[in-house]
């Protein structure tokens, strides 16, 4: 028996990224301490006080996007349904009616679409965390999504089982 919906979430997987990110946010609040508690200029021509605890701040929000950010993807008897938090926090809905084509692909993040994250241009938009696998969407208004993957085998899986009752 297929099962009713497909479901996947992503998170950023690349731990080098969170490292070099915690590390540059500690070597920030070291100078903040350095210069603001401890009263110590940091190198000959410090920066104000208030630009490194800008450059803290900024910091910490760029470890907590990562950290929080996530592509989640639905398929249903209704249509496909896809966000990115915290970028996109409503559904983007598509009914099996709007879609013309959908399959399972494999893809060059860079070369096709300049990277991650979500990208693209008016009638092509890929959104992606990581990897080289995605859904393929050719919707009837000629626009086309691309949706990174890691479970291309399973979703391939539910493409094929439900071919038939999709509308």
């Amino acid at each position: 028996m297929v099962e009713a919906a497909y479901k996947e979430q992503q998170s950023f997987r690349y731990t080098w990224i969170y490292w070099l990110c915690l590390v540059i946010t500690l070597l920030f609040f070291y100078v903040c301490f350095q210069q603001i508690i401890l009263q110590q200029p940091f190198g000959n021509n410090p920066a104000p006080h208030s630009i490194l605890v800008l450059c803290c701040l900024l910091m910490l929000s760029l470890c907590a996007l990562l950290h929080f950010s996530s592509l989640q993807l639905q398929l249903d008897k209704q249509g496909l349904t896809v966000r990115f938090v915290p970028f996109i926090n409503n559904w983007r809905k598509h009914a099996w009616q709007e879609i013309k084509d959908i399959r399972v692909v494999s893809y060059n993040p860079i070369g096709d679409y300049g990277g991650w994250g979500i990208r693209g241009a008016k009638n092509r938009r890929c959104y992606n965390i990581s990897g080289k696998q995605g859904l393929e969407v050719l919707l009837h208004n000629g626009k086309r999504l691309l949706i990174g993957t890691q479970q291309k085998e399973t979703l391939s899986l539910w493409l094929e089982a439900t071919k038939t009752t999709r509308a």
